[in-house]
């Protein structure tokens, strides 16, 4: 018999692996992405509503809510809404290291969702693949707390003004929206402001709109 001791893991490993399983499936499903996005910034809310302002089938909303419920990250609530059951989703984040360490969080999982619904984000992401959008989401943070242009976005991540200025108003309107239920924003404040016209624009709209 062996003397080694038994291996044991942190108290929070557990938590931390299934928050980076739940963090993948989103990213890598971005209808799923823009329908927890929307249950998000809506909660609590029903599943009709949700898919009336995604413009979602029912059968494909209560998939996607189910999945969500599955993941542990929405939950089916006791209340009631005209007869509908509601539903609220909790935010989830985490960090993803390699060679830098990123932040993700509820706006990061909204980008991606969005690339099915947005132009500039889906022809961004024919151009430069999906990992392109983390660093462009951070620099567009960076430019709304006034640490740079949009210009500079550009030479920062080696890519023509236009395609920054372009997708960088892309995501402003998303974070605009989001940024109130990101934790991982929480201590973040802008110096440029999110005007209402341009978040009418976009993917998400806040709930009171």
């Amino acid at each position: 018999m062996s003397n080694a001791s038994p291996t044991t893991q942190p108290p929070d490993a557990g938590r931390t692996a299934h928050q980076f399983f739940v963090i993948q499936e989103l990213l890598g499903t971005p209808e799923l992405a823009r329908f927890y996005t929307e249950l998000l910034i809506t909660s609590p809310t029903t599943v009709g509503a949700v898919r009336d302002r995604q413009g979602l089938s029912k059968s494909t909303a209560y998939k996607y809510a189910n999945t969500l419920a599955e993941l542990g990250i929405a939950t089916e609530l006791e209340t009631y809404e005209n007869g509908s059951s509601l539903w609220r989703a909790e935010p989830v984040s985490g960090n993803w290291t390699d060679q830098t360490t990123i932040e993700l969080g509820p706006v990061i999982i909204a980008v991606y969702g969005a690339t099915s619904v947005d132009d500039d984000l889906e022809l961004f992401v024919d151009r430069h693949g999906k990992a392109a959008l983390a660093p462009v989401v951070t620099a567009t943070l960076a430019y709304l707390k006034g640490e740079t242009t949009r210009r500079g976005i550009g030479e920062t991540l080696d890519i023509p003004a236009v395609e920054a200025i372009a997708v960088s108003q892309s995501i402003e309107r998303i974070i605009g929206v989001v940024k109130p239920h990101d934790p991982t924003l929480s201590e973040v404040t802008f110096d440029v402001a999110v005007h209402d016209r341009a978040v009418e624009e976009g993917p998400y709209q806040r709930a009171d709109a």
